[in-house]
Parts: structure tokens; sequence; C-alpha cells
């Protein structure tokens, strides 16, 4: 698909996914690292739980498809170095810390090439020296703001999102500059702010207090209706299962599925059952119902998932038309069938010839299939081949290179 782009990687935590997912659609990536390593090696989790320079599965699973090299770019020679390979690739990706330039804000690129700077914050805007943590950006996304419960702190997220979602970003305005690049024959330069990526995964919620709402609150997961709260997770035998419960000419009708299934397996009364769901917001104004009968509706469907396994209240759910489904840990992820069948995963070798089963891809095409065709590079595994073929160097030069500690 992108077979005849070649993408140079600055290589920093926030421009792993974007690389690898320019990488799993063909293009040719060349990831550059410091010469003891990039950031992302450091990275949890480790195989077997020991670090190690080669044993970050973070960098394994972001780096398939790549090839990499050392090279520190902040140096005279480095940045020379960098200058002579930009010249080679139309795609260039970079990460910028807070309130700092980047090292290549120093190098002239041709005019036909596309570079994309990934930073926490707007480099312009009051936020551009702002400590630069996933805590810090996501906190300022605004996302934390509806986690959690009421009587706590907002909630994080376990894995850095923030720098997940501006690596996912940087690809979609790497394929944009493509494009119109394929258009008038011009370059770009491209800024991503991981804030802003972040954001926009919680841009409807974030909308709520700027259109003139009240301020947004804190729902636990539930919507208030009437003064009861509904939860949109529920405990079950095994874990944890997401059910929808809704009103109106749609959501109504598998709500009243729902109390049926519950009241035929003894959860709650026939009188809730009977109750019209569809038309339980209109009864309610018209006082034909009560909170109290959602709150029973709740009750019994609470206990009904607990007397569920993930997988029964799955299949009850596909028989019974439900919009439903269990809420996943990484265990149930890697376990799942359909995963399985659809081919999204695939072994890979580690070191000391271990295998272990990873993601093949993000997406799935019709008419073009991502694997998996080389494995993460080793720290300076390419270095000798790149130099040598894209720069012309000898043997002798990128050996003085090495012992400089330039590379």
């Amino acid at each position: 698909m992108l077979d005849d782009v070649r993408v140079l990687e600055i290589s920093a935590p926030e421009t792993m996914l974007a690389g690898r997912m320019l990488a799993d659609l063909g293009a040719d990536v060349v990831v550059v690292e410091p010469p003891a390593g990039s950031p992302g090696r450091r990275l949890a989790p480790f195989l077997d739980g020991i670090p190690g320079i080669e044993r970050s599965l973070t960098w394994q699973g972001l780096n398939y498809n790549k090839r990499g090299v050392t090279l520190d770019v902040s140096s005279p020679d480095g940045k020379a170095l960098t200058r002579a390979l930009a010249t080679k690739f139309d795609v260039v990706i970079e990460a910028a810390g807070a309130g700092r330039a980047s090292p290549l804000d120093s190098i002239e690129f041709a005019p036909s090439v596309i570079r994309c700077t990934i930073t926490p914050f707007v480099r312009t805007g009051p936020k551009s020296e702002y400590a630069a943590t996933d805590l810090t950006v996501m906190a300022a996304s605004g996302a934390p703001t509806m986690t959690g419960d009421l009587d706590r702190p907002p909630l994080f997220f376990p894995v850095p999102q923030a720098m997940m979602e501006a690596g996912a970003d940087a690809a979609i305005a790497a394929l944009a500059g493509l494009i119109a690049r394929d258009r008038d024959g011009l370059g770009q330069r491209a800024e991503v702010s991981a804030r802003i990526a972040a954001m926009m995964g919680s841009f409807g919620q974030a909308l709520v207090p700027g259109s003139g709402n009240p301020e947004a609150k804190r729902t636990q997961g539930a919507m208030i209706v009437a003064g009861v709260q509904v939860p949109s997770v529920y405990e079950c035998a095994d874990g944890f299962v997401l059910i929808t419960i809704g009103f109106g000419p749609v959501f109504g009708q598998m709500t009243q599925r729902l109390a049926k299934w519950a009241t035929q397996e003894g959860h709650m009364g026939q009188r809730i059952a009977e109750i019209s769901w569809p038309s339980f917001i209109g009864d309610l104004s018209a006082r034909k119902t009560s909170p109290s009968d959602l709150h029973a509706l709740v009750d019994g469907l609470k206990s009904l998932a607990r007397s569920k396994t993930k997988a029964e209240l799955a299949e009850a759910s596909r028989r019974l038309g439900l919009l439903s489904s269990p809420v996943m840990n990484m265990k149930d992820v890697a376990e799942y069938a359909q995963y399985r069948e659809r081919g999204l995963f695939a072994s890979v070798s580690l070191e000391a010839g271990r295998e272990i089963d990873a993601p093949a891809r993000f997406a799935q095409f019709s008419n073009y299939s991502i694997e998996i065709k080389r494995p993460a590079p080793k720290l300076s595994e390419h270095s000798a081949e790149i130099f040598e073929a894209e720069l012309g160097l000898s043997k002798t030069e990128i050996q003085a290179l090495f012992v400089a500690g330039e590379i």
C-alpha cells in the first residue's frame, strides 16, 4: 500500500505507534535511536518481568516491520548525518519535549519532505512549558474528568494513553501530507499535540460544559434517570459485563427483553417485566410509573448478572438481541476465539528463540493484508547496513563513528 514511501522516525515513546502503523501499511520505516537506546526500550512490561534493553514488550509491539539505526542527532556530526539521511526519505516523524526545540529544527529539509512533530502541548499555547508526562497531558485533556467514583479523585489510564493517541494521529497527519503531496508535489509541516489527541477521545463529554449545559460530573459508569443511578457495567460471576439499558422505540425494546429474561430467571417480579419500558420516560412524566420501578429493574439486572458468566451473558445477548458485551481483561482478549479466527494475533520470535503471540495488525482490509514481516530491530541492528547503503560510508568510517559515540 505504501511500498514507495520511506519514513525516518526519530524514536521516542510518542512516535512508535505512528511508525508502526506506516510500516504495517508497507512503508520502509527506519527508526533512529540514541546510542544508549530509545526511551521506548525502557517501557514496561518486560519479558518474564526482567528489564533489559531488548526485553521491553512495549518496544517489541510498537516497532515490528521497522529497521533500526543508532545516531546522536543532537551532536554536530549527528546532525550532519541526519540531514543527509533525511534527503532519502519522504516522511520524518519526531517528538519534541515541553518547551524545548527539536534537535531537527536546525536542519533544512527538502520542500517535498513531510515533517511531523509530536508535542505534549501546542508549542505556542499557554501550557507549552508544562512537564511532559502522560499524567499531566491526560489531566489537561479533560478525559479523566468522567472516570471514577464521585467520592474519589478521577481515575487515570493504566497505559500511557496520550502517547498512543498522539502516535495514531501522527500517522494520520503523515498520510494526509502524502495525499496532499501527490496533488501539488509539496511537503507539509505538521504538529500533533498529545493533549488535543487525547481530548478527541472524550470529545463528546468535553463539549458538554462548553455548550452552555451544567458542568459535567463523573457518573461512575452510569446515567442518572429520575434520581436513579442506572449503571452500564455490572458485576458478573467471573468479572464484569457492559449492559445497555435504554428507553424509546429502539433501546426500550431491548430493555423489555432484558426485564422479561430476568423475570424468567427469578431475579425480579412479573410486574416489572410488564412495564412498558419503551414509553417509560413519558409514563414517568405522566405518573404512570415511578422511579422505584426503575430501581427494581436495576436491582434485578444486578442479581441476574451476578448469576451468569461473561460467556453466558454474551450468548444470551446474541440470542435475545441485547446490547451487551463482556468487559475483557488482557487474558480474555488473548483467548477470544473471534480474534484468533480473524488472525489478529501472530507468533513472533524474541531473544533466545522465545516465541510469543502478539497483536498482528491495527486494521483488517479486504484488499491488503498487514503482516509482521520482521521483528522489532535490536539496538543498532541495521546501522552499518543503512549508513553504508544510504550515505556511502565505509566500514572504517562507521567504526570511527561508533568509537566516537556518535552511533
